[in-house]
């Protein structure tokens, strides 16, 4: 797992560019992006399997020195629910500048994952400003 955590930790270096970067190490399906918007960048990978998202890391930078906290989390669409449920959200509240990792986390869905969008937000007063990524299909399931 070594060589995947390097892989991985390369390719967030490289996707900070805003270049989707898909790694793929034996059966797994590695998959690292980076996107961002006013206030806030993302750098997120994960692993793909038909009922899970595994070793989900988060790198979540607040850009901005306004106060307000920035977040990401992942919308997962499946097979009985295609319009999507969102998970967790993962805080950075260390404000201007900061940079926050939420490493190694998973999410269990109880049918297949078709796939997820990651979004990237500013916890702001009212509703939320967030930025979402491109549907990434999952490959483990047709």
């Amino acid at each position: 797992m070594k060589i995947r955590r390097r892989l991985t930790t390369a390719a967030l270096g490289l996707a900070m560019s805003g270049t989707l970067i898909v790694t793929t190490a034996g059966a797994a399906h590695a998959v690292s992006v980076s996107f961002g918007r006013a206030g806030v960048e993302v750098a997120t990978s994960w692993d793909w399997s038909a009922n899970s998202l595994t070793d989900i890391d988060y790198s979540i930078k607040d850009k901005d020195c306004d106060g307000n906290d920035v977040y990401a989390r992942m919308r997962v669409y499946t097979k009985l629910v295609p319009d999507g449920t969102d998970t967790t959200k993962r805080y950075n509240s260390n404000g201007c500048g900061k940079t926050v990792k939420h490493l190694d986390l998973r999410f269990d869905a109880t049918n297949h994952i078709t796939g997820i969008r990651v979004y990237a937000c500013v916890d702001d007063a009212g509703s939320d400003s967030c930025s979402r990524s491109s549907f990434y299909d999952n490959p483990k399931v047709s």
